[in-house]
């Protein structure tokens, strides 16, 4: 059957798994595992709502979106400041002018990016 993970949009075909108390899903390679409340069985909806954390890195003052609470890491020989790395990498440059209130002395943001199916 096919699956909208929450986390990142993307549509992936899952396989369910019943136990004794609870059903989880996973990916047919069985690579990954995911709970029910991870993943939206109506892909067929109208729009998309992906959630996430937006982050500016003092190195030249980007704006990335990132699926995980991206850390700032310090390197000075390579950068004169900081920047945020996620986890799994997977980031997102966004148009600057998008958070002109968000400096790169600031926290990560928490959001929710919601994509619309383009009507004809």
């Amino acid at each position: 059957m096919l699956a909208k993970r929450k986390s990142d949009g993307k549509i992936i075909e899952v396989r369910e798994w019943r136990g004794n108390s609870d059903v989880v899903y996973s990916t047919l390679d069985m690579n990954e595992f995911y709970q029910e409340s991870d993943l939206d069985f109506n892909v067929d909806a109208e729009e998309t709502v992906i959630s996430g954390w937006v982050a500016r890195d003092s190195h030249g003052g980007f704006l990335f979106a990132f699926n995980q609470k991206p850390s700032r890491y310090y390197n000075q020989k390579e950068y004169d400041g900081s920047i945020w790395v996620a986890p799994n990498k997977n980031m997102l440059e966004l148009d600057e002018k998008l958070f002109p209130y968000l400096k790169s002395t600031d926290d990560p943001v928490e959001v929710e990016i919601t994509i619309k199916r383009k009507k004809k």
